[in-house]
């Protein structure tokens, strides 16, 4: 739990992890605090646009969707997050 406000302590990661969020930090010019931040506001955004958003919106050409395609795309995702997931543990 926060001992002030802003102030966020992440433990359990492993010390490759932290190597690899500084990495990416570095990467993106930020700092490891400031990357992680950014990963949280950039899902709480991703995840406020999705409750908002209606799927039939996100078809641009409606009549060339194939429902085969559709189901297939979701399948590679879901399989996709199971996976960065799986390694992420």
């Amino acid at each position: 739990m926060p001992t002030e406000r802003g102030t966020l302590r992440i433990r359990g990661l492993a010390k490759w992890q932290m190597a690899k969020v500084a990495a990416r930090a570095k990467g993106n010019g930020m700092t490891p605090e400031r990357y992680i931040r950014h990963l949280v506001e950039e899902d709480i955004a991703i995840s406020k646009q999705a409750k908002i958003t209606r799927f039939s919106g996100l078809i641009v050409n409606k009549h060339d969707v194939d429902e085969r395609e559709i189901d297939q795309l979701v399948e590679r995702s879901k399989a996709k997050h199971h996976l960065h997931k799986s390694h992420v543990e």
